[in-house]
């Protein structure tokens, strides 16, 4: 094994392999693996904010994984907000990274489905059973037309989730995940749909690989007119993107490129950037903000707040009918075959 890697300020990385474990046996996949330790190493303090992770290269080879697999996790904690990267500089936990994902906020939603089984008259071995047998069930196909949608950002993919099943109440049951994360769901759960927008239909395609059908929807004209508005700024025009994860800045600037935007410069910066989000603040003539950064109340610390455009879409009815042909397909399909 090669020595640690020494980053600018001579510190070398830490987390080191030695603190992981990868079971090659195991049901759940390697990259899952890695995620679940890492993630858990920065909830329980183990890794501190601002504390550096072994270079891609480095740690794949340690635990004799892919260099691929061990960047895909690194974009996957990037985009949960647990870490963040930069050129040259490394990998480090963010300087606050999520508290969703916390081993003490799992405890707490444990022990909150056992009290309300306790309530109904029902034991925790009895709790315990059926949460076992619901998972168990996620891997088989259910009354329910099952629909995954997929997007770069974790708050984009529950949202649009959500929508989904408003818009087919009864019929469907749709979850959000990561683009990244596709493969490893597909193989742990049954699904009989992704769905994701235009603008990752081809990503999605590759990930899923022909295992169960991608519609690619269409997305409303507001979020078009907001791409033109970009397109059309002058050239010199500084465009700032505001963002959870470096994942979530860079599909942006690539959007805006596919676009035809010419001219223009990105200042990006992701919500525990105060820094480059100060940066913004002083330079920018328009401000795009993710979905998450408005969740976050990040506007409010923003002057002259109106340059600052939501970034975010409805569906266009024509990609909410393609669902809904799909879903008709899948449930003529199940039909035939009971009959």
């Amino acid at each position: 094994m090669s020595s640690p890697e020494i980053d600018h300020e001579g510190v070398p990385p830490v987390g080191s392999s030695n603190d992981l474990d990868v079971e090659r046996d195991s049901d759940v996949p390697i990259s899952t693996q890695i995620y679940w330790q890492l993630a858990y190493q920065i909830d329980s303090g183990r890794l501190l904010p601002g504390a550096r992770l072994p270079a891609v290269r480095e740690l794949g080879a340690a635990l004799r994984v892919n260099p691929n697999t061990i960047r895909a996790v690194y974009r996957r904690l990037a985009d949960a907000g647990y870490v963040t990267s930069r050129h040259g500089a490394g990998t480090h936990v963010a300087d606050r990274p999520p508290l969703r994902r916390g081993a003490e906020a799992l405890a707490g939603l444990v022990a909150e489905m056992i009290r309300r089984g306790a309530h109904a008259g029902f034991t925790a071995d009895e709790v315990a059973a059926a949460t076992f047998a619901a998972a168990t069930e996620r891997k088989r196909p259910g009354p329910l037309v099952r629909v995954l949608f997929a997007e770069c950002t974790s708050a984009d993919a529950g949202y649009d989730a959500e929508r989904l099943v408003g818009e087919f109440p009864g019929i469907i049951e749709a979850e959000g995940a990561l683009l990244d994360d596709l493969p490893d769901r597909l193989e742990r759960f049954h699904y009989d749909l992704v769905a994701t927008t235009t603008f990752h239909a081809d990503e999605a395609q590759a990930l899923v690989h022909g295992r169960v059908p991608v519609v690619a929807m269409l997305v409303g004209p507001g979020y078009v007119e907001l791409v033109h508005e970009i397109a059309g700024l002058p050239a010199g025009s500084r465009v700032g993107l505001v963002c959870a994860s470096e994942r979530g800045t860079d599909n942006i600037a690539e959007t805006l490129a596919l676009s035809g935007t010419r001219g223009v410069e990105i200042v990006a910066a992701t919500v525990d950037q105060q820094d480059d989000l100060a940066l913004v603040d002083r330079t920018a003539d328009v401000i795009l903000m993710s979905r998450e950064a408005l969740a976050a109340g990040l506007e409010a610390g923003f002057s002259r707040r109106e340059r600052i455009r939501p970034w975010t879409y409805e569906f266009d009815p024509s990609g909410l009918e393609l669902v809904r042909r799909a879903i008709e397909h899948i449930q003529a399909t199940r039909k035939a075959a009971a009959g």
